[in-house]
């Protein structure tokens, strides 16, 4: 194998959460490496650690031949920018071997190379700066300098000659007169130069003193504007995009499945399917002896052939506590407790048999299951219980005379965090009794990152610029092709990565709850609710955080309405029901 084949791309992790890891990466036919938080990027950093760095944050680009390598590096629209050796990318720039890259100012930072090194690869030659160059030559300069002194003094000194003893004649007189006069004009001219000196320091101090007042005047003044800038940014509000960025990772997708049993013997409840003598086959119902109609419950599974009371749905919800605490709707957490409209539908049923209570087999209706008289078993909530018959005839069966008590159990229950294909097992913690609001829990391996809740003292008001992110059904969606051996042979299988969906409105009209006011009562069809401008999104969103431009959470989205002509509108339960699920245990004194 020769050396270019075996050449490989090193880079070196300074910091973030893969601080001090190396990745080798082969050169040959690698032409891209990314980086991001993105789990498809060749690099992917920590979707929760490493906040900094975008989805898609820088790419590394290779052109040229095998032999004469080309490496630019650019960034991908991030939002808190890439840095070569500590200056800003804008464009491309070409990396050199040890060039230091950081994803966003504070980021994790990593060093470049290549390994074995082609000739024509060399690391950025060190510059040294001109003051050191000019301090190296000065040195120099004097050191040559006083070499030279040295040795002319040496050769002009004369050889030492005992003294004559002479008297003082006019000319050593006029001599003396001479330097003593030099002497004086030299120490006048040393004053004069100490007060120009003086002045000159006074002069400079007064200018540095001036210069000082005058930039910390100019501090303070953008200071204030700094401040002015701040306020108004504040008045506006965040940002969609803001929110979005900030809070993506603390919205999670919600998969889970629940089943319906009997509380007292533990099996599970069915709806009776019966069969006619035509062979044809329907989801049963009985007709009490009151005049209302109920569905044909059973412990039996008939063969397999009974429909099972369970649903298989998704939902949206947010982190609220460190340790995993997640807030969602109970429709979506416990789906036992809120009405239950299927009645055959789901298992591509479209009428029923109807049969007298009391009566033989044999008597029996054929009806569209769209008839009115099913309208009212739509509104059934299983965990309230209901009758259970004998599988073989119209007469209530076991132990009780009347109705049985059911309880629900979520038979898979997984959470996923954006970006992210592995599933978290959860569990639900308790449901409100007032409002479509449930609280569940994960087991967290490390503190979460979680939302900002509205406090009770935030009001509400038509109006307001409001944000929603979930995982409505109706958005497209990401996949990954997964390769597996199963059996001894290689099967492909796509597996659903999570990324949530923003949708932006206002808040339309806020609902009440049902009160008095002297002696009418006054009720509204929206109860306790937030009516929503937010159409763009639907089912599977329910349970996601609805923001206010505080990027404060406000309430959960919920339901839609829809009339005859397809106008809908969507709805939020106030946060204050969630906030009552996390303190369970009400303020008293001691």
């Amino acid at each position: 194998m020769s050396e270019k084949s075996q050449q490989r791309i090193v880079i070196r992790h300074l910091g973030g959460s893969k601080a001090n890891q190396v990745e080798q990466i082969p050169l040959k036919k690698t032409r891209e490496i990314t980086f991001g938080r993105d789990s498809a990027s060749l690099i992917a950093f920590d979707q929760l650690r490493d906040d900094v760095v975008s989805r898609r944050h820088a790419v590394i680009r290779i052109e040229g031949d095998d032999g004469n390598p080309v490496f630019k590096l650019s960034d991908c629209g991030s939002s808190n920018g890439t840095f070569l050796n500590g200056e800003a990318v804008t464009g491309e720039v070409e990396l050199a071997p040890d060039d230091i890259v950081e994803l966003g100012e504070g980021g994790p930072k990593f060093t470049f190379d290549i390994q074995p090194r082609p000739d024509n690869f060399a690391s950025r030659t060190r510059v040294i700066s001109p003051i050191d160059a000019t301090v190296t030559r000065a040195i120099a300069a004097t050191s040559a300098d006083a070499t030279r002194e040295a040795a002319a003094f040496s050769a002009a000194e004369p050889p030492a000659v005992a003294p004559v003893k002479t008297g003082v004649g006019q000319d050593t007189v006029l001599r003396m007169l001479t330097q003593e006069r030099r002497t004086t004009s030299r120490g006048w001219m040393i004053s004069l130069a100490v007060v120009v000196v003086v002045l000159c320091g006074a002069g400079y101090g007064f200018y540095r003193h001036s210069m000082s007042v005058a930039t910390s005047e100019m501090a303070k003044q953008a200071q204030r504007a700094d401040t002015m800038v701040a306020e108004k940014l504040s008045a506006l509000g965040k940002s969609a995009k803001e929110i979005d960025e900030k809070y993506r990772n603390t919205v999670v997708y919600i998969d889970l499945q629940w089943r319906l049993f009997d509380q007292s013997t533990g099996k599970p409840v069915y709806q009776k399917v019966v069969k006619t003598r035509e062979g044809n086959s329907y989801p049963g119902f009985v007709k009490l002896p009151n005049g209302s109609y109920a569905r044909w419950l059973t412990l039996d599974d008939g063969d397999r052939s009974n429909l099972p009371i369970r649903d298989h749905l998704s939902g949206s919800g947010f982190v609220v506590g460190e340790q995993g605490f997640i807030l969602t709707n109970k429709h979506v957490a416990a789906g036992w407790l809120i009405p239950f409209g299927d009645i055959g539908e789901a298992a591509n049923y479209k009428r029923g048999a109807v049969y007298t209570y009391g009566s033989s087999k044999k008597t029996l209706q054929i009806v569209d299951l769209t008839a009115d008289v099913f309208s009212g078993l739509r509104n059934w909530i299983p965990g309230n219980g209901a009758p259970v018959f004998s599988d073989e005839a119209t007469y209530i069966g076991g132990e009780n005379d009347n109705k049985h008590t059911f309880t629900g159990r979520n038979e898979f229950f997984e959470v996923r965090f954006p970006g992210n294909r592995i599933g978290i097992q959860a569990g639900l913690v308790r449901a409100s009794t007032d409002a479509d609001v449930a609280l569940i829990k994960i087991d967290a391996a490390q503190a979460l990152k979680v939302t900002e809740l509205a406090s009770g003292l935030e009001q509400v008001q038509v109006g307001d610029r409001v944000m929603a992110l979930g995982y409505p059904t109706v958005s497209a969606k990401t996949y990954v092709e997964m390769a597996t051996v199963q059996g001894g042979r290689v099967e492909r299988v796509d597996e659903f990565i999570p990324e949530p969906t923003l949708t932006e409105g206002i808040v339309m009209r806020l609902g009440s709850h049902l009160h008095r006011e002297g002696e009418a009562t006054v009720y509204g069809t929206m109860d306790d609710a937030i009516q929503l401008s937010i159409n763009a999104t639907g089912a599977g969103n329910s349970g996601g955080p609805v923001f206010n431009d505080k990027a404060h959470v406000i309430g959960l989205f919920t339901y839609k309405g829809r009339d005859s002509q397809g106008t809908q509108v969507t709805y939020a339960v106030p946060i204050k029901h969630g906030l009552s699920l996390l303190r369970p245990q009400q303020a008293g004194s001691d």
